[in-house]
């Protein structure tokens, strides 16, 4: 248990970490400046990240908190897995995230820091094809208590492609990041991919995510299928509940988040 949470820190960053999947709305680019608010741009819930940033001048904060079933019989707690977002332009964003505390336990707890990792994400400014396209560069720094920590900076690097069809958005997330193994001698460049399906009607937002996650250095990547849910509760407010399978023995059994979003816009 506490070799998985060794590595949640990229993992979180797509649940988006890599953690990572659902948007508020599907990923439609739009050929006009929308009407400022009328949409709320969130990482959270799911594996995958969409190609979008939260604009200028504004700052929103994405928490929540999971529970894993290991294949091992054995429960963990991750959170509050924050996410600072702060807009920068119209494209640009700078992002400030960790998953917080980790426990291999649910209630009765010894809690454990976790990394934290600092980078940027960029969108471009053209959709050919009615395609909009992004990067996000993280790196992480060993912040974290000794059970929970890579003990390195790692980079971790997301290239995220979105595209609307009709009513459904489906993003994609190809993932490469440099690892280390559980003693922190050996590294190794890894990769991942992401899938995501949704959906928006009226305030909720359902959807379904794949992931292949990149944080082991030797052994079958851990597959992932995700299904959840949000739901805007206000203009600057969102929560959401996904529950995530594993679809093979290097991925937990389960895992059940809960989160919410919070936006300020500049006045």
């Amino acid at each position: 248990m506490q070799a998985m949470f060794r590595c949640f820190v990229p993992a979180m960053l797509l649940v988006a970490a890599l953690g990572s999947g659902a948007q508020a709305q599907p990923a439609a680019p739009a050929p006009e400046a929308p009407e400022p608010g009328a949409e709320l741009p969130t990482d959270r819930p799911g594996f995958n990240a969409p190609a979008t940033v939260v604009g200028r001048g504004v700052v929103q904060i994405e928490m929540g908190w999971s529970t894993v079933h290991g294949r091992d019989g054995l429960n963990g707690s991750v959170g509050p897995q924050p996410l600072l977002r702060i807009g920068a332009t119209d494209h640009l964003e700078f992002e400030f995230t960790s998953a917080g505390l980790a426990a291999a336990c649910v209630i009765k707890c010894d809690w454990h820091g976790t990394d934290i990792a600092a980078g940027a994400r960029y969108v471009l400014p053209v959709t050919p094809l009615g395609i909009s396209l992004a990067m996000t560069g993280l790196l992480s720094v060993p912040t974290g208590s000794q059970a929970f920590t890579s003990e390195h900076l790692d980079p971790l690097g997301i290239v995220h492609v979105d595209r609307a069809f009709g009513p459904i958005g489906v993003s994609y997330n190809y993932i490469a990041t440099r690892i280390h193994d559980e003693d922190g001698e050996v590294a190794a460049t890894r990769s991942g991919h992401g899938l995501n399906v949704g959906t928006s009607i009226g305030r909720w937002a359902p959807f379904v995510n794949f992931g292949w996650r990149p944080v082991h250095v030797d052994g079958r990547a851990p597959v992932l299928a995700e299904a959840g849910l949000a739901y805007r509760l206000a203009r600057d407010v969102q929560l959401d509940v996904s529950a995530t399978r594993g679809l093979n023995a290097a991925e937990a059994m389960w895992s059940l988040s809960a989160g919410i979003v919070l936006r300020h816009r500049p006045r």
